[in-house]
């Protein structure tokens, strides 16, 4: 995880031309999906607990991706299933932390309204996800 951290810290701190733009693209949708490898393979596990401590760096490498705006359809559907991912795991621990965030409540009503079909379908169940968590 602490590797995952690095990575996402460095590739939040990156501008530059079109040919860098995609280049980040494809970096944060590798961590994201490491991110949510690694929420769904904890899910209904006892040690879901070990993943508290990174959930508020995780949310802000989501908002600092969401406030950026540069982001491809790609990343958009893979940080919002990892939002969704986060709330699946963590439950009502991640709840207080999600209605935090800076821009997760912005980037998922984006992402809902999306007219990337993957996009949307993503966001709808990390919709889903978030109440779940939220209502517990």
């Amino acid at each position: 995880m602490s590797a995952l951290q690095s990575a996402a810290d460095l590739s939040t701190h990156i501008a530059g031309d079109d040919e860098l733009v995609e280049y980040t693209n494809s970096l944060r949708n590798g961590i994201l999906e490491a991110y949510s490898g690694i929420f769904q393979g904890f899910k209904n596990s006892p040690k879901t607990q070990l993943l508290i401590p990174y959930a508020p760096h995780i949310l802000q490498f989501l908002d600092g991706i969401y406030m950026e705006k540069d982001m491809d359809d790609m990343v958009m559907k893979t940080a919002i299933g990892v939002l969704g991912d986060l709330a699946d795991t963590l439950g009502n621990h991640a709840s207080s932390m999600i209605q935090q965030s800076v821009s997760s409540k912005d980037f998922l009503n984006e992402c809902l309204s999306s007219e990337d079909l993957l996009v949307k379908e993503s966001a709808q169940w990390a919709k889903l996800a978030i109440s779940r968590a939220i209502s517990v």
